[in-house]
């Protein structure tokens, strides 16, 4: 078995086939070697239960993978077409957009179909297999001790490599044992993990969606601190599930799922489906901005393993895809030039904080926010303090520009609500400054330290207002 490679990418999910997909495009695939511990068929599962997320990405993130790698996307991987994603209140009474145009995957196929860019791109792929621990040497990552999955036997080998991108998940533990000097932080804080619960299923008879946007629901008792969600597939065919804060409830996941199924006419006797063995299961997702550092001597962070998920929608496929292709692309650049040092690869950093990643410390903020409002703040600041333009740039992690009338205005709005309207004013004013931080992103290593204590500092008193 060949142990020496130019490149090992650890993890066949969405990131890390990005990532294996954008080297095989710059350099010779065969010095890449991938490495999943599923079986081909089931590449990129989570668990034993399945490919346990919402099955929805954003149009502008396949959009860049088009543009960078040729790479189009359709049936039968994509299920459904829909112009937007709407937040509903909890009364049910109002909606507001909440990002633009996107796809509802067939997920187990869109794995599959992500696993077959990178090999049609010489890559090596090996399934079955598991990265246990790093090599390092001097300083510098310098491989991975892999191990068969699932096997009886210890029995574990080394690869070397120039590069190791670890794309393996949140709770991995090559970033969590990186030994070498590095800025990558390394462990998540347990508030910024939100257990998720989702199942696909087909309605019962005579019951219809529409297809054209995906629904996101707001209710504190529901899914307190998180969200509920429906996102169609057919007319006739669903992803249901719902995400909270574990610390604002005592219920279980499944408890909460089956209470919102039996209090929602259109759920009820509905057909859980289990294609391609994606059955019914949970998962934890980080909801906070992505490490801030992404890279190490010889070493990568992408997809869940860097945090990459919206930290309002807990959306990560989209982010995956974006973060994958470009840590590709420079570790690419790297192997060329012969440095693969911190500072060679800190393009990953600035190139991914300048695609996606300079609004997520502001969702981040807001979300600490909303987890703080009840179902009647949430009613009455839909409907009074926020409109679908400010709605859109909240979740575009941008500041809306509210005039000092209209804040006056809306405050007397509802004298009742206004520590909430106080708050909401609070956070607009540190998402401003957060924003404003990471367009000030460094572009070396030497001022990192400093930029990121300024970071830390405001989102530390963020969440000592609200927690």
């Amino acid at each position: 078995m060949r142990t020496e490679y130019d490149v090992v990418v650890v993890g066949a999910g969405v990131a890390g086939c990005m990532a294996a997909a954008a080297l095989g495009t710059r350099i010779d695939g065969s010095r890449v070697l991938l490495v999943d511990r599923n079986p081909r068929g089931e590449v990129g599962k989570k668990t034993k239960l399945g490919w346990i997320c919402g099955d929805a990405v954003g149009e502008h993130h396949a959009k860049f993978v088009y543009d960078e790698l040729g790479i189009t996307f359709g049936p039968p991987e994509i299920e459904n077409r829909v112009k937007a994603i709407t937040v509903c209140s909890p009364d049910g009474k109002l909606s507001h957009p909440f990002e633009g145009a996107g796809y509802v995957l067939d997920r187990p196929k869109f794995a599959r179909r992500l696993l077959t860019e990178a090999l049609k791109r010489g890559v090596e792929y090996r399934e079955l297999t598991q990265a246990i621990d790093l090599l390092t040497e001097d300083e510098f990552v310098a491989g991975v001790v892999c191990q068969r999955a699932g096997a009886n036997q210890t029995e574990s080998y080394k690869v070397t490599s120039k590069i190791v991108i670890d794309a393996s998940g949140m709770s991995t533990k090559l970033r969590r044992n990186l030994e070498i000097p590095s800025l990558i932080e390394k462990e998540i804080d347990r508030d910024d993990i939100e257990p998720t619960i989702r199942l696909n299923a087909r309605l019962a008879d005579g019951l219809k969606v529409d297809t054209s946007q995906c629904k996101i629901y707001l209710d504190a008792e529901k899914a307190p601190g998180g969200y509920l969600w429906i996102f169609p597939k057919a007319s006739d065919k669903l992803n249901i599930g719902l995400g909270v804060q574990q610390k604002r409830t005592n219920k279980s996941l499944q408890s909460l799922l089956n209470e919102w199924i039996a209090e929602t006419p259109l759920l009820k006797n509905m057909t859980k489906l289990t294609d391609d063995g994606n059955l019914p299961g949970a998962w934890p997702v980080s909801v906070r901005h992505q490490n801030d550092s992404l890279v190490a001597n010889g070493f990568m962070l992408a997809g869940d393993s860097a945090w990459f998920p919206n930290p309002i929608s807990a959306g990560g496929i989209g982010p995956a895809m974006t973060g994958g292709v470009i840590a590709g692309q420079v570790a690419a650049v790297a192997l060329e030039t012969g440095d693969v040092s911190e500072s060679a690869l800190w393009d990953y950093n600035t190139g991914y904080v300048e695609k996606y990643g300079k609004k997520t410390a502001a969702l981040e903020a807001f979300r600490i926010y909303l987890q703080t409002l009840d179902n009647s703040e949430l009613n009455y600041g839909m409907r009074n303090f926020v409109t679908n333009k400010e709605a859109v740039a909240f979740t575009w992690g941008e500041v809306p520009e509210l005039s000092f009338a209209d804040k006056i205005r809306k405050a007397a709005l509802g004298l009742r609500k206004l520590s909430a309207f106080r708050n909401l004013a609070y956070s607009i004013s540190k998402m401003s400054t957060l924003n404003q931080l990471y367009e000030e992103y460094p572009t070396t290593p030497s001022g990192f330290a400093e930029w990121k204590k300024k970071v830390d500092a405001i989102l530390n008193a963020v969440k000592a207002r609200f927690r």
